[in-house]
């Protein structure tokens, strides 16, 4: 529980953890007090016992208890105030800090499979944080104090009770603390399984043309979103069943420890070892002892799901963010350099491994290569997505690391086959690479995207909401959109990802035409994948194994007949398409 405040503390600001304070002292004040007023039952019983009554000692202990009572119910009152401004304040603090932190990470850190745990978090994972201040840190606090001060105040009354009690706490901790470990290791695999299932179920619905076009709704086995929700199904399963056997564990040792504690209060009496009235009081302290703990042992489970969620958040702010210069540089050109890069993944084995390469500003760059050789990330670190774990990459001849990652997005348009276009109209995502644009300017890119022809068939022209991620428009719809955005936006570099990959030939030829006019007097890079677009390049470079294997122009590497004309041969096999002396397809 002390680590869970402290990083409830860091999520706070000085004016937050004053408050959160006041509020654990007002709380522990509560379990003090809770536990001298049945204490205080016992001298309570022993003046109206003797003979003849001692009034003067009853009312004295009256009073005490009253006032207790009255003090209790004022902390509590003014406790429960300050749990909900504390609540409101790390549910604005964990926004702000995540939301900062979030921003600052790289781009290539968001990847598909991080989009559910992270809308988990800010979602279930947000309430469940402000949760712990506004409704759990009371009950825990109490279920602490309370029966603390009952155990302190019985060995006044008897300390072999006293003894017992304190032997009964220690066995009740350890079944509480194997009931928590259940928890954790259990509550981490449900937490992952749930993460994965809603990223499933996002990529699902998205997928949904795609599905529906090959007829996989029906065959189980391709369906990872089924998988997902069975293992959720089972991971919830051994959550919950072990952590009922964990509570019966927990709820077994704090019966045998209250029927011991009134077994020997029985015997002493009997014995004469012990006076009626500290039987009767202790009596009331034990059964009154059940109500805290037997609370703390049904929120054992949720505090340690509550933990688990601040690990989490934790865990994420301790993701590194990409290092910003203090006073970004300003680069002298858009000339490429890449020198002794080497990268992979999560510390994983390297996908690009020495990478040489000079690519001169105004040039048109063709990356080509199999599957897994390295192609995307090349563009990805050019366009800082990540750093090189080794090596340099080079802008205008600075390193990206002195521009900082605005001024490499400032250089930069990226376009890519999976194109992201936020809810809204066709006009407001153009106007994400440039605000001020007039309607001039975007019928002006629109013309060139050959992004006119879809806004001049659409009802509502430019103020057609394109739903979430683009889902109203088509593939190639979306294609011309980001490429026009691209043109608005007006970069010097342009970083082209297998931007006309997996489009019919109508919207293919579209988004050929726009790529060609997109890099005009640009420094242009593209994965390739059309072959009319390799033969256009200026130079192209072959990657094979996260490394350049070859480089030069298409004649020079056809009559090397090393990779690259094996790769050619095999696309012009496979397509069916002849050369024309234009050099187009």
């Amino acid at each position: 529980m002390i680590a869970m405040i402290r990083y409830l503390s860091e999520l706070l600001d000085g004016r937050g953890r004053r408050h959160l304070r006041v509020m654990l002292a007002a709380q522990a004040g509560q379990g003090v007090l809770q536990g001298l007023g049945f204490v205080s039952v016992a001298p309570l019983v022993a003046a109206l016992t003797t003979a003849p009554v001692d009034w003067s000692r009853f009312w004295l202990w009256a009073g005490v208890i009253t006032a207790a009572v009255a003090a209790h119910h004022a902390l509590l009152a003014w406790s429960t105030s300050l749990g909900y401004v504390v609540g409101t304040d790390v549910l604005t603090g964990f926004h702000e800090r995540l939301g900062n932190h979030l921003a600052a990470l790289p781009i290539g850190w968001f990847r598909g499979d991080r989009t559910g745990p992270i809308g988990r978090m800010l979602g279930k994972g947000t309430m469940d944080v402000a949760n712990i201040p506004a409704h759990l840190l009371r009950h825990v606090v109490i279920g602490l104090t309370a029966p603390a001060t009952m155990i302190l105040g019985s060995f006044l009354l008897d300390w072999r009770i006293g003894l017992a009690f304190t032997a009964g706490a220690v066995l009740c901790a350890l079944a509480l603390r194997l009931l928590m470990v259940i928890v954790r290791r259990n509550d981490d695999d449900y937490e992952h399984d749930i993460g994965v299932s809603a990223s499933r179920i996002v990529e699902y619905a998205r997928r949904q043309p795609a599905l529906r076009a090959y007829g996989v709704l029906d065959r189980p086995e391709l369906g990872t979103l089924e998988e997902s929700l069975v293992r959720q199904q089972g991971s919830q399963s051994r959550l919950t069943i072990r952590g009922a056997w964990g509570l019966i564990v927990f709820f077994g040792a704090l019966q045998l420890v209250v029927t011991a504690v009134i077994a020997l209060t029985v015997v002493f009496t009997l014995q004469g070892t012990m006076t009626l009235a500290v039987m009767i009081g202790l009596m009331i302290v034990t059964l009154r002892l059940l109500d805290p703990i037997s609370q703390l042992g049904e929120l054992a489970g949720t505090v340690q799901v509550n933990a688990d969620a601040i690990g989490r958040v934790r865990a994420l702010l301790a993701v590194p963010p990409l290092p910003e210069p203090a006073e970004p540089a300003e680069p002298a050109g858009t000339g490429i350099e890449l020198r002794g890069v080497r990268f992979g993944y999560d510390d994983g084995p390297a996908v690009l491994d020495g990478i040489d390469v000079t690519i001169p500003a105004g040039s048109f760059t063709a990356v080509v290569g199999p599957s897994g050789a390295g192609k995307s990330t090349l563009l990805k670190l050019i366009g800082r997505f990540f750093d090189v774990t080794e090596g340099t990459i080079r802008i205008g001849g600075l390193d990206v690391r002195d521009l900082g990652s605005a001024g490499v997005s400032r250089l930069t348009a990226q376009v890519f086959q999976d194109v992201y276009l936020f809810e809204g109209t066709i006009a407001g995502n153009l106007r994400m690479a440039a605000p001020d644009a007039t309607d001039a300017d975007l019928d002006r890119v629109a013309r060139v995207a050959r992004l006119d022809e879809v806004v001049e068939r659409l009802p509502d022209g430019w103020h057609t909401r394109v739903g979430e991620a683009g889902s109203t428009l088509s593939g190639g719809e979306r294609q011309r959109v980001s490429i026009a955005r691209a043109l608005l936006k007006d970069a010097p570099i342009v970083l082209l990802d297998e931007a006309t990959a997996a489009l019919d030939p109508a919207n293919e030829a579209a988004v050929a035409d726009a790529i060609a006019e997109l890099a005009r007097e640009r420094t242009v890079i593209v994965v390739a994948h059309r072959l009319s677009t390799v033969v256009a390049a200026d130079r192209i470079l072959v990657l094979d194994r996260g490394r350049i294997t070859e480089h030069g122009d298409h004649d020079t590497l056809l009559a090397a007949g090393g990779t690259y004309a094996r790769f050619w041969h095999e696309r012009v096999r496979a397509r069916g398409w002849q050369l024309t002396s234009e050099g187009t397809l």
